[in-house]
């Protein structure tokens, strides 16, 4: 089964001047907590997730006016291509230990993104319940360390 068949295709997106208040509204209208940040030409450079609203921007006090740009991940994104099998993408989400993935095509512009949920409609009951157990996992050593 290739990326393309188990992807959510309508992508809900903002551009890196969006201040938080914007992000935040897409997401309670849209009902998600995920949202990948675009550039002028819809180039991914980044995401913004309700626990980055939540931690960059309420626990320190910022304004809701900030640009998106200063609270968004940018580092490691797991992306991948819409032809790439979906076995493979599970196995680097299991080893990045990322719960979400963008599709992107040849120019880095999210056409899709593909969630742990995602993956748990279309897989073998078994597959799924692996790559939840190494999620899991993850949350579990990062919680022991605190």
């Amino acid at each position: 089964m290739k990326c393309e068949e188990v992807m959510l295709n309508h992508v809900y997106s903002c551009s890196e001047t969006a201040t938080a208040q914007q992000c935040a509204r897409l997401m309670k209208t849209h009902n998600i907590g995920f949202v990948p940040v675009v550039d002028d030409q819809k180039r991914v450079v980044g995401v913004v997730t309700d626990r980055d609203l939540a931690l960059r921007l309420v626990a320190e006090g910022r304004p809701a006016t900030d640009p998106v740009s200063e609270l968004m991940t940018f580092r490691d994104l797991l992306t991948c291509k819409r032809d790439e099998d979906i076995e493979v993408l599970e196995e680097r989400m299991a080893r990045e230990k990322k719960a979400r993935a963008l599709v992107v095509d040849d120019e880095g512009t999210c056409i899709g993104v593909i969630s742990l949920s995602d993956v748990a409609q279309f897989e073998q009951p078994g597959r799924a319940a692996r790559l939840l157990h190494e999620l899991v996992h993850r949350e579990a050593i990062r919680i022991a360390r605190s």
